[in-house]
Order: structure tokens, then C-alpha cells, then sequence
């Protein structure tokens, strides 16, 4: 009977050890036990490039580290990177791990938790990366975003992570700084337009010239100069016009100022948004 007594409460102790284990492995030691009563702050000594997915070597993240804190104190907003091999199953596909990284260990400053968070999952079912924003920086995250992740897309494609984080640090400076992302032309573009002008120009001169050329279908020489000259078609008449008077009027235009005056205006128009202590955030995910 004792042994009996003793399997099972050994067996109910390995299960309940094997559901603890499980709970703990779903979720990462950042996440609160109770996420509904989470209470907001301000975190200290936090890593500005947590790569838990080991993406960048030693120099890499001291390099990015300091490129970041150049940004953060410039302007005041926060920035983080933070990459993983797995998103917890906070959902497929989505910025959700990248918010509650952000949240739960307590990123963001000023009374917004103003900031943006480049988030790299790494799971090879389900890798993509997101770039968020929070705060004061929430609609220009939202307008901008999905040209951020353009521009890094190809280096995260083809696993140039760090060369990715550097473009996108320098597009969120430019962000961060002027409210809005300029488009950069390069030396390429520049001769991509002039090949293209040089080409349409080729073929709109072929077609002027294909023109002219049809109709000069009756063209030819001749022998003598009088073929040149259509029969009957030169004719002179003798008119003649007489004028046996001319009366002349003239009449002063006074000149008047009315004094008016009329000017042109300007509109503006202008959208703010503010993080709500850090509970709206704006952003987006690409796969690569």
C-alpha cells in the first residue's frame, strides 16, 4: 500500500513539475505574471541591443550600442534592439512581442515612453522583423514605417543583420530629427534617368524622323529647273485700295488707384499623437 501511496504521489509531483516547466518555457522572464494588473515604469541599465538570437559579433554591439545612445541623446526618444529565436506565441507574424519586450521591461522616456524598437525574430517557421513605435514618435512610426523595413529588407534577405540595424538607426535618426524620411538619390538612379532619357529620346526622334520622311514620297530630281515650278500656280492680280480721307480720334485715359491690394495665403494642417504611457503603439512586420 505505502508503495502504491508513494508512485502516486511522485507521479503528481513530476506533473506538476512537467506543467510548471512548460508554463515557464511559453513565456520569456520578462513577462508579468499578471500582464492585466502591470503597472508602467521606467526601467534603468536596460541593454539597447538585447540580441538574444546572438545575430551580431562583440564589436557589432558595442557599435550599435553607441550609435543608439548618440540617438537617444539627440532627441530624447528611446530605441532599442532586441532579437529572438521565437515570438513566445504572442502571435505569428506580428509586432506583439516586440510591445510587450518594450513595455514589460520598462523602455520608452518621457511621460509618453516616447521610443521605437527594431524587433529581429529568428524561428526559421516564422522569421520576419518589426519596427514600432511609441509616444510622441507613434504617427511618424506609423507613416514611415514600411519605408524603414524597405530599406533594410534586402540586407536582412541575404543576413547582413548588422549593415540592416546600422540603416535602420539612421533612417529613425533622420525620423527622430525632422519628422519625416527624405527619399536619397544615388549615383545609379541619376543614370538610370539618363539612360531612360536617352532612350525615349532615341525613339521619339525615330518616329519625327519616320514622319518627315513619308511625306517626302514625291521627291526627286529634275533636269531642269522650270520642273520645279507646278503649273499655275503663280497668278497676279491688280488690286488696289484708295483713301481720300482720315479722321483720327484721341481720347485721354484717366488713371485711377483704389487702393486694394490682393495677397496669397497659406494652410497648414498637422496631426499629433502621444503614446498614452506607452499603451499605443503603431507599427509593422516583414518577412525576409
Amino acid at each position: 500500500m505505502k508503495k502504491i501511496v508513494s508512485f502516486v504521489f511522485i507521479s503528481i509531483l513530476i506533473t506538476v513539475l512537467a506543467l510548471t516547466a512548460v508554463h515557464a518555457s511559453d513565456y520569456p522572464s520578462w513577462f508579468p505574471d499578471d500582464p492585466e494588473t502591470f503597472e508602467d515604469f521606467y526601467g534603468t541599465n536596460l541593454e539597447r541591443v538585447a540580441d538574444e538570437a546572438g545575430l551580431f559579433t562583440a564589436s557589432e554591439k558595442s557599435e550599435l550600442t553607441y550609435l543608439i545612445n548618440q540617438v537617444r541623446e539627440k532627441y530624447g526618444y528611446d530605441l532599442v534592439i532586441y532579437t529572438d529565436t521565437t515570438n513566445y506565441g504572442f502571435g505569428p507574424y506580428d509586432e506583439t512581442c516586440a510591445i510587450n519586450f518594450y513595455r514589460f521591461n520598462g523602455y520608452g522616456l518621457g511621460a509618453g515612453r516616447s521610443g521605437m524598437i527594431i524587433y529581429v525574430n529568428m524561428d526559421p517557421e516564422d522569421r520576419y522583423f518589426s519596427v514600432v513605435g511609441t509616444g510622441d514618435v507613434e504617427t511618424r512610426t506609423y507613416n514611415y514605417n514600411e519605408t524603414i523595413r524597405d530599406k533594410m529588407q534586402p540586407y536582412m534577405a541575404s543576413g547582413q543583420y548588422y549593415e540592416a540595424m546600422k540603416i535602420g538607426i539612421e533612417l529613425i535618426d533622420e525620423l527622430y530629427d525632422t519628422g519625416k524620411i527624405t527619399e536619397k538619390k544615388t549615383i545609379g538612379d541619376y543614370l538610370g534617368y539618363s539612360a531612360i532619357a536617352s532612350v525615349v529620346g532615341l525613339v521619339v526622334g525615330l518616329i519625327n524622323l519616320s514622319k518627315e520622311k513619308a511625306k517626302m514620297y514625291n521627291v526627286r530630281f529634275a533636269t531642269y529647273a522650270n520642273d520645279y515650278i507646278v503649273n499655275n500656280s503663280f497668278r497676279m492680280r491688280d488690286l488696289r485700295e484708295s483713301f481720300l480721307y482720315r479722321n483720327v480720334t484721341r481720347t485721354l485715359i484717366q488713371s485711377s488707384d483704389s487702393g486694394g491690394r490682393s495677397g496669397g495665403g497659406s494652410s497648414h494642417s498637422g496631426m499629433h499623437s502621444s503614446g498614452g504611457g506607452g499603451n499605443s503603439f503603431s507599427g509593422g512586420s516583414s518577412r525576409f
